[in-house]
């Protein structure tokens, strides 16, 4: 069955709630890849400091942190990557 065809079937609310929900993932995409580079260039002003080389606990616990929460940000990434992934294959699918 052509796009056409679909559109007239009754498939285009379908393909529009697909190209939302695509465009809402990439956006979340967006935002946590400026959440990762946020964090490793904290980490990495941290660790390049002159005053990180004296062990203090405080700069061990900050690094801990954001790693912590750099690992969080990595995860949800790989996730969204996946769903948008998914969400493509589905609409190619229907656009077929």
């Amino acid at each position: 069955m052509t796009y056409s065809q679909r559109l007239s079937h009754g498939y285009s609310s379908d393909i529009i709630y697909l190209e939302h929900q695509i465009a809402i993932a990439e956006e979340e995409l967006a935002k946590a890849e400026e959440e990762r580079r946020a964090y490793e260039s904290d980490l990495n002003k941290l660790r390049t400091s002159p005053a990180y080389h004296l062990t203090s606990t405080t700069n061990v616990s900050n690094e801990q942190q954001w790693v912590d929460e750099l690992n969080k940000v990595q995860s949800m990434i790989k996730t969204i990557r996946t769903r948008l992934k998914n969400l493509q294959e589905d609409l190619g699918e229907l656009e077929d």
